[in-house]
């Protein structure tokens, strides 16, 4: 530089920027952490929504069984009406003679142990549809009685009174609502176990009375007491259509509150779903707070550093906006 130039003695040096405050951090990082914030809602969101989808998905596959069962219970019963009808034409038929079964016999070769616990089997169970043929149409005759366990916990008794009386949707939902799962479940497992166990131990019995009634319809057609034994063996079908009627019947109420209790659980699932999907409604609107905070935050950061991105945002904002409100118009 030649001592000639004149020297610039108003040049400005720049300040530097002083330390951030708190708030202004924080504001810095405030849309970062909105954003953050709004996927973390999305994604409970989501989940809770397909809580609640499995939920449903349950109550319907409960629903089927309900019905399944009920169903089956109806069957039951239309068979046991007609066991009835059947019974009563061939007690009509024979006169009303009664039923006379002769008493089952131990027949067994010694010294053979299988043979011997397989002769004791079927001596047990011709003795008990004995004494199921040759009973009175009383309390007593026939099966005896079969239930379900009894139901222990509360809640679930109280829903099912509610579903015997017809209560209304929603108040049903409110009280499966306090039914827990692990109850439910547990009472339709014993449930299940109790009607298997029925089903196993009359089996034998059934299949015995079964055998002494086709013994007493074993009749020759030359035989001279024909329509005497012909008169028996009527008899003998009467009983034994008489114990299918009460089998059936018995049967009947088993599945019927077999269903019951898939009922209970049905509206326990749907009641399920419905919490999930509130929970997912809820996570869904704090995602879309978060999402405008973060989008506000972003704004006001733009329009403090006098970026043109501000105005290209809220323009981008506003497009939005309206297709949103198009897709949304009631054509």
């Amino acid at each position: 530089m030649s001592a000639a130039e004149p020297t610039n003695t108003n040049t400005e040096v720049p300040k530097p920027e002083g330390p951030k405050s708190v708030i202004e951090k924080i504001g810095a990082a405030l849309p970062i952490g909105l954003t953050a914030l709004a996927t973390v809602f999305a994604g409970m969101s989501t989940g809770a929504l397909q809580q609640a989808m499995y939920w449903k998905s349950q109550a319907a596959q409960d629903q089927s069984k309900a019905t399944n069962q009920w169903t089956l219970a109806g069957f039951k019963r239309d068979r046991a009406l007609v066991m009835q009808t059947t019974a009563a034409q061939l007690r009509a038929t024979c006169a009303y003679t009664p039923a006379n079964f002769p008493a089952p016999a131990l027949d067994y070769k010694g010294g053979d142990a299988e043979a011997e616990k397989k002769a004791r089997e079927l001596f047990e169970a011709q003795t008990r549809a004995h004494g199921w043929l040759t009973e009175t149409r009383g309390e007593k005759a026939g099966p005896p009685p079969a239930h379900l366990p009894e139901i222990t916990d509360p809640q679930i008794k109280a829903l099912r009174d509610a579903i015997e009386k017809r209560e209304p949707e929603a108040e049903l939902l409110r009280l499966a609502a306090r039914v827990k799962h692990e109850s439910i479940n547990t009472t339709l497992d014993d449930a299940e176990r109790a009607n298997e166990r029925v089903d196993k131990e009359w089996e034998p019995i059934i299949r015995a009375a079964a055998g002494l009634v086709r013994a007493q319809t074993a009749i020759k057609p030359n035989d001279p007491e024909h329509a005497k034994k012909a008169a028996a063996a009527t008899a003998a079908q009467a009983a034994g259509f008489d114990l299918e009627e009460r089998r059936y019947r018995a049967e009947s109420r088993l599945n019927q509150g077999i269903g019951f209790l898939y009922e209970i659980r049905t509206k326990t699932s749907s009641a399920e779903s419905d919490k999930h999907r509130r929970k997912s409604q809820t996570l869904f609107t704090a995602m879309l707070v978060a999402q405008i905070g973060s989008v506000v935050s972003s704004l006001a950061l733009a329009r403090k550093h006098k970026s043109a991105l501000w105005l290209f945002a809220a323009t981008a904002g506003l497009v939005a906006l309206g297709f949103g409100g198009y897709v949304l118009m009631d054509f």
